[in-house]
């Protein structure tokens, strides 16, 4: 077998083993997509911690998802997101009345001043991601998904630019490799 005959059955090995790479990420791309679709229309929500005031456990810019409560009432204890005026506050519920209910943040050395009704509340934290609510924030402007759509171009036609299709259709000829000349 010639190096010649050997070199044509790698190209389709690497283009098939690409197509499989792209396949898998499609894949994956698609499930992600498909599971936020559904936790979306189960009620869950992502929203981003803008203040220290529940430093340690969520400090700011961590990344928390909400669901809806999964009980009437909130225990004493657990971290909730609610409505105060215009914008969301996550805290830890830290007693429970017949009023309503009273939060604190982790890092406030007192109680809220408010008592919070339980129709302000939106849901209760079930997983939060360090560092994540800066990814959020930053999508969340109009330039965000402009740079993720310009991004996702640019990686296309630099992959393109280094890793070109495979082979030359057959009968067509290939450019003469330069001679170098050793002095």
């Amino acid at each position: 077998m010639t190096d010649r005959a050997a070199g044509l059955g790698a190209a389709p090995r690497r283009s098939a083993l690409g197509r499989a790479a792209m396949a898998l990420l499609v894949l994956l791309t698609l499930v992600a997509v498909a599971g936020g679709v559904v936790a979306w229309t189960q009620g869950y929500r992502l929203y981003a911690v803008r203040t220290g005031s529940m430093a340690p456990a969520y400090p700011t810019g961590t990344l928390v998802v909400v669901a809806p409560l999964a009980q009437e009432v909130p225990t004493t204890g657990s971290v909730i997101t609610f409505r105060i005026g215009d914008g969301l506050v996550t805290h830890r519920v830290f007693a429970t009345s017949a009023g309503g209910l009273t939060t604190r943040g982790d890092a406030n050395p007192s109680p809220d001043a408010w008592t919070l009704p339980l129709d302000r509340v939106v849901g209760s934290v079930v997983a939060a991601v360090p560092n994540g609510g800066y990814i959020l924030v930053f999508f969340k402007q109009p330039t965000g998904a402009l740079t993720l759509v310009s991004g996702l171009v640019s990686l296309t036609l630099l992959w393109t630019l280094f890793f070109p299709g495979g082979e030359p259709a057959p009968g067509a000829e290939r450019a003469p490799r330069p001679v170098h000349a050793r002095a």
